[in-house]
């Protein structure tokens, strides 16, 4: 067993299974007053309904009907969401809190915060606007020499229709979600390099595979393609800069094979840039990580299993840190 693991055991001993068990039984209590409540408010709904059957004229009882039913269900939602948003609360201040600590003592954590819109346009990995934008989950600090951070982001941009009787329909897509991650690279770039992914599947693979089909054509503002030697990672990435000779020097032999071995490790097509003095990582993923077990599962205690899984999201910026190598100072800042 390694030491990590022999202090998440200790850490589950000593703090996390009373915590666990302290969660569970508040799920439980929420999950039952659900139920108190929804028999309550639906069963008074109904009475009401019946009543109305015999008072009210049949041609205005449907839309009595319909009224009564959405302001139960209003308030049902409105009662359970704020206790369930309690115990997520309890579930984050006592179980990630702690969890941090074990991958660096000097990470802080901020559930309610997370990546700019600004920060995460100024990676440039995204030029599409953005019209909704959620983020949380902000892990933060230095990771040996690296000043990180890292949170869940959810961008998408609005598509509105109008169809033939001119009815408007809004809906949402997604531009990114997952994990983005901002690392200091400890070096004043000249000009901007993007790696885009250019295998796997999904919006960010397609993103990299059409920007590889522009071949050396100008794209943007004075940024042209970048052909590196590396055959297996120009198969897996689409690289292009501003700056033709610094992208050379960025991506080193070293650095190239590193994000090859994390891309597959992730098993998640990556996308990469080195802007101002700072690299950012958007890591796609539908998962939401840092949450506890849903208000309707089944025995849903906490185990030592699935802290085990907590803890190796947090860990993912010092694999960042550590598999790239940002702790040694090649480079030097201005």
């Amino acid at each position: 067993m390694t030491d990590r693991a022999t202090t998440l055991a200790s850490l589950y001993e000593r703090e996390l299974q009373p915590i666990a068990t302290e969660l569970e039984q508040q799920r439980r209590n929420i999950r039952q007053r659900a139920m108190v409540v929804g028999l309550g408010l639906f069963g008074g709904t109904a009475i009401l309904l019946l009543l109305s059957l015999i008072i009210v004229p049949t041609s205005f009882f449907f839309f009595l009907a319909f009224g009564l039913i959405a302001l139960a269900v209003v308030a049902w939602n409105a009662l359970m969401n704020g206790a369930f948003q309690n115990y997520r609360r309890s579930f984050k201040d006592n179980v990630i809190t702690r969890l941090v600590k074990l991958v660096d003592e000097s990470l802080l954590y901020a559930p309610g915060q997370g990546i700019s819109r600004d920060e995460f346009r100024a990676s440039q990995l995204y030029t599409r606007d953005i019209d909704r934008y959620n983020r949380e989950d902000l892990f933060y600090g230095m990771v040996g020499a690296t000043d990180i951070r890292f949170s869940e982001v959810h961008a998408e941009y609005k598509q509105t229709t109008t169809d033939s009787k001119g009815n408007t329909t809004t809906t949402y897509h997604t531009i990114f979600k997952g994990i983005f991650f901002i690392g200091d690279f400890h070096k004043d770039f000249l000009g901007q390099t993007i790696v885009m992914p250019s295998g796997g599947s999904g919006l960010l693979a397609d993103f990299g595979r059409t920007l590889q089909n522009f071949g050396t054509t100008l794209i943007g503002q004075g940024d042209r393609i970048v052909q590196l030697e590396d055959p297996e990672f120009m198969q897996l990435f689409s690289v292009r800069s501003t700056d033709q000779v610094e992208a050379r020097y960025i991506l080193s032999t070293s650095l190239m094979r590193r994000l090859i071995e994390f891309r597959t490790r992730l098993n998640t097509p990556i996308a990469v840039s080195f802007i101002n003095s700072n690299i950012y990582i958007a890591i796609p993923t539908t998962k939401d990580h840092f949450e506890p077990p849903g208000l309707w599962s089944g025995n849903a205690q906490l185990s030592m299993e699935q802290f085990e899984t907590y803890l190796e999201d947090i860990r993912l910026a010092a694999a960042i840190v550590e598999d790239l190598n940002l702790n040694t100072r090649i480079w030097s800042k201005q």
